[in-house]
């Protein structure tokens, strides 16, 4: 009755741990030998799957030529997960190498961790081996620890899968931009269109193409000098009304002039230069001068040269000038 519950393989190895360890520590080399090599697991008693701490020292000579393999992989039942070296020490006129390794176990029950090997040579010798001792670790399972882990349960209920919107989402976005699209198109096709600006015509462009029009008509020629006059007398007036913003059309020839000799833009030059045209204009409408056809050139070409030498720092025309331009 008292053997009940008691777990057999444990206890066993409990009993032979001592055992063990007394054996391998008698198979250690004396410590005044070439070299000597000790290893020790911190804790020797763990759960499966727990670090482990395996250090290896290694003491030789100093005139001893120490060579150290690389441990990776598997040692035995153990995993090798991490491994390093410490810095060399001195100890009782022997030098002292430590390695250690980080190892897992999975496999439960007492598991002995292979000695190390390492090869040294001292002077004048060959190459030799020298073997350290075995490692006992108890290795636990997880089972162990909870009395109640072994028991049967029964299979839960399923449950049930939660209602997932995204579809949903996904659906009410693409119907979001598609509208916007459809939105955004019908906007850019039905906006109203905006009509281009085309900049008035200078000044001087519209009165020297009307001076063109008015010879091309060849009045002159026909005899009809009056009426030839009268237009060129317009055009030369609403010139002048376009680009310094003179009412001539409005004004008598001297309140006219007056008005131009007031304006700084224009220079004394162009000024008396549209004195002597608007006079001679004058006799022909109002004092029935027959002016001939080289007096009639003469008029034409005084009044091209003076929209010609008066268009410097053209300005462009305004609401007078589009009304002139469509009479």
């Amino acid at each position: 009755m008292l053997w009940r519950g008691v777990n057999i393989p444990m206890l066993a190895g409990a009993l032979l741990l001592p055992c063990c360890a007394a054996f391998a520590d008698d198979k250690s080399p004396a410590p005044d030998a070439p070299v000597v090599v000790r290893a020790s697991a911190n804790p020797d008693h763990v759960t499966i799957g727990d670090p482990i701490r395996y250090i290896v020292e290694i003491s030789a000579a100093p005139d001893t030529e120490v060579i150290i393999p690389v441990l990776s992989g598997q040692l035995g039942d153990f995993t090798i997960s991490d491994f390093g070296e410490l810095p060399a020490r001195r100890e009782k006129e022997r030098v002292i190498n430590t390695r250690w390794y980080t190892l897992t176990a999975f496999i439960t029950g007492d598991r002995l961790i292979p000695p190390a090997h390492v090869q040294y040579r001292t002077p004048g010798e060959a190459l030799q081996d020298a073997t350290g001792n075995e490692v006992l670790v108890g290795v636990a399972s997880l089972l162990a620890q909870d009395a109640n882990a072994t028991d049967i349960r029964d299979i839960a209920p399923p449950e049930a899968l939660p209602f997932d919107w995204r579809p949903y989402g996904v659906v009410a976005a693409v119907l979001a931009a598609v509208g916007l699209l459809a939105g955004a198109f019908w906007y850019f096709v039905t906006r109203p269109r905006r009509q281009p600006v085309v900049p008035p015509r200078p000044a001087h462009e519209v009165a020297l193409a009307a001076l063109d029009r008015l010879r091309a008509q060849h009045l002159t020629a026909e005899g009809r000098f009056e009426e030839y006059f009268v237009q060129l007398s317009a055009i030369v007036r609403r010139y002048l009304e376009d680009r310094f913003s003179v009412r001539a059309p409005e004004m008598t020839t001297e309140e006219f002039l007056a008005a131009a000799a007031s304006n700084s833009r224009l220079i004394a030059a162009h000024r008396r230069l549209l004195a002597e045209f608007l006079s001679q204009a004058d006799l022909v409408k109002f004092a029935r001068h027959l002016p001939t056809l080289a007096d009639s050139e003469a008029a034409y070409t005084a009044a091209r040269r003076f929209v010609d030498e008066s268009r410097a720092g053209t300005q462009l025309r305004g609401p007078a000038q589009v009304q002139h331009a469509a009479a």
